[in-house]
């Protein structure tokens, strides 16, 4: 179903005018409402309401151009408004990428190291080292965090607040899903898919650009910081002035984790091609995470 659903989500703004010919915006908001209490039912309810914390850990696969990343991934969630990932890549060779991106209230920092490999490895969103990058760099990582916890449990960091409205309805010949409009800080908007059937996220949609990795090798040694940064801005100011592309984020293989279903695979394309995926091997309810965890060192 889920792959249809990518062909068929383009129909909703048109679904909208036939479902609510009279709508207003109130009503889109008041159907949107209901629908996420429904969706909140599904994933757990009460149980779904009384979490306070959240661990996921698994593996993880991305492919950026040529490159192909595999590795670990940890996930640790304290609401209402603190999250931290932490990735462990291994790239070509024996070359090794630890990020960690961290959002604790309004506060982003992230953190990389690389080991291995004779080179420099810099995964790294639109940006650069002025005062200006930097906030779009941090505005990602926000905007990243929100998608993720829409999809597990339909809510957002308490920094971070939403807006949901109703957009209609997506069709295939496996069935339907409601759409809903996800606005919020920063030009923040998405478009959720909720399965008509079990009521659970499908899938959402958003606009970015695509990450960019920029290598750094030398064979007479380390290469200069002023080369560097050179090679960097060079690479993105190309990536700035790249069109706009379209994220798919399925969200699928739902298991109960007590009393809670949660979504053990996601899997991220752009433009219709799969660039991430996520396999969840344990999720931990509501473990004991302190808030110093999520304090940058």
């Amino acid at each position: 179903m889920r792959n249809r659903f990518l062909i068929v989500f383009m129909i909703a703004a048109i679904a909208v005018a036939e479902l609510f010919p009279n709508a207003s915006a109130q009503d889109a908001a008041t159907k949107a409402q209901q629908l996420l209490a429904q969706a909140r039912a599904a994933l757990g309810g009460e149980k779904l309401k009384s979490l306070t914390s959240l661990s996921a850990s698994g593996s993880m696969r991305r492919k950026m151009g040529q490159m192909d990343m595999s590795g670990e991934l940890q996930v640790d969630l304290l609401l209402p408004d603190k999250i931290m990932r932490v990735e462990t890549t291994t790239l070509m060779g024996s070359a090794e990428l630890t990020r960690m991106e961290v959002l604790n209230g309004t506060t982003v920092w992230m953190d990389q190291q690389t080991s291995g490999g004779g080179g420099m490895v810099m995964i790294r969103r639109p940006g650069g080292d002025n005062p200006h990058a930097q906030a779009a760099q941090q505005n990602s990582v926000r905007s990243e965090f929100a998608r993720t916890m829409i999809g597990w449990l339909l809510t957002t960091p308490s920094s971070f607040p939403v807006e949901y409205s109703f957009a209609g309805e997506a069709e295939s010949p496996d069935g339907k899903a409601d759409v809903l409009e996800v606005k919020g800080p920063n030009d923040f908007a998405a478009r959720l898919f909720l399965d008509q059937k079990s009521h659970k996220p499908l899938m959402l949609t958003y606009k970015g650009r695509k990450a960019r990795v920029i290598m750094s090798t030398s064979m007479n040694g380390p290469r200069s910081e002023e080369e560097v940064k050179k090679q960097i801005a060079d690479a993105e100011a190309k990536a700035a002035a790249e069109p706009l592309v379209e994220y798919q984020v399925v969200f699928n293989d739902y298991r109960d984790v007590s009393g809670v279903s949660l979504p053990h695979r996601l899997t991220k394309s752009v433009e219709n091609e799969v660039s991430e995926e996520w396999e969840i091997s344990k999720f931990k309810l509501n473990p004991q995470l302190k808030p110093e965890k999520f304090e940058k060192k």
